[in-house]
């Protein structure tokens, strides 16, 4: 990995298992070396870091003032100080801990300290009570970097699959699949293959959203109305998009249909395959941003934090992606 790239990496919920898998991960040297900054609650990070490395890391409390990291260990950026924390479930404590984090990530970013932003499992729960009005991780970053048509994606190695329409109620799924919002997603999408990957030519499949990409509408219109007309619109534009494919068909023998990236119309249509795949190494990105952004592809999983069991596979991967993807930014930002 490129040493240079320089990245935050929140640690996510206290209560959780953020703090065990990243302390995981700087136990076994996976952090070793990277210009990474670790923001969150460093008490509970250091709980499960073996002495020798919780002897050597150095922790600071604001980012304006950056103190140099100890060695090959990251710089910890503490944002719990003085708060007492309910273990194992979500709470005011565990949101205003994790929330402060993403905020100080992003100011970090906006400032140009740092080129991506890894994020740990948080709480929508805990940062509803602690005052936050975003859903999530991808709402605050669309917000705070004025990104409002920025893009869920699920990566696992070479397969990249966008949710077009995220986190909503399966019966408002139809309503939300616009020509306009399947045109952006796919824009994003392929410039995010460009930029962040190297891919020159990226191919792009769109999903259906009826049985059998609606039978000419027998099964439903959407296909004939609105999803068609918008792949005829992309493709007179010069984007190679095929589509729309009936979702039962359109993950089968990948090998020999090497897409760069699907279109998923709606949640589940997309993580199930996503995570039959097993996303143990699986990555949760937001692209259509200014800066990288990847994360764990998993939650807070409360039922077993502290327990020591937590798998650190997903946050490695996310780590990984940041910086391969802040490297293949830099030189390809004009394409």
């Amino acid at each position: 990995m490129d040493e240079s790239v320089s990245i935050a990496l929140t640690i996510g919920d206290p209560a959780g298992i953020g703090p065990e898998i990243a302390a995981d991960l700087m136990n076994r040297g996976r952090l070793n070396g990277l210009n990474l900054y670790l923001i969150g609650s460093a008490e509970e990070l250091v709980k499960n870091l073996s002495r020798d490395v919780a002897e050597k890391i150095n922790v600071v409390s604001d980012w304006n003032h950056i103190a140099e990291r100890r060695g090959d260990l990251p710089l910890v950026i503490d944002t719990s100080s003085g708060i007492v924390l309910p273990q194992g479930k979500p709470s005011e404590e565990s949101g205003k801990i994790s929330g402060k984090a993403i905020e100080i990530a992003i100011l970090m970013a906006l400032s140009g300290k740092v080129e991506g932003i890894v994020t740990g499992p948080i709480s929508k729960e805990a940062l509803a009570l602690a005052g936050y009005s975003y859903v999530g991780h991808t709402d605050m970053f669309a917000d705070k970097f004025d990104s409002p048509d920025c893009q869920m994606m699920m990566v696992n190695g070479t397969s990249r699959i966008v949710i077009m329409t995220r986190d909503i109620p399966l019966k408002e799924a139809p309503g939300a699949v616009t020509a306009q919002r399947i045109n952006k997603c796919v824009k994003i999408t392929n410039d995010a293959l460009k930029k962040l990957w190297g891919i020159q030519t990226p191919k792009i499949v769109v999903a259906a959203l009826n049985p059998h990409a609606g039978d000419g509408g027998v099964t439903g219109s959407e296909e004939v109305d609105i999803i068609i007309p918008a792949i005829e619109e992309l493709l007179a534009s010069g984007l190679d998009v095929t589509g729309p494919v009936p979702s039962d068909t359109l993950f089968c023998d990948r090998e020999n249909k090497p897409y760069d990236a699907y279109i998923a119309l709606y949640h589940d249509q997309g993580m199930i395959p996503f995570k039959s795949m097993g996303f143990t190494n699986g990555v949760n990105m937001t692209i259509g941003l200014p800066v990288v952004r990847t994360s764990v592809c998993h939650g807070t999983a409360y039922e077993i934090a502290g327990r020591g069991i937590a798998d650190s596979g997903s946050l490695d991967a996310a780590v990984s992606l940041a910086v391969q993807c802040c490297t293949k930014k830099r030189r390809n930002v004009g394409v």
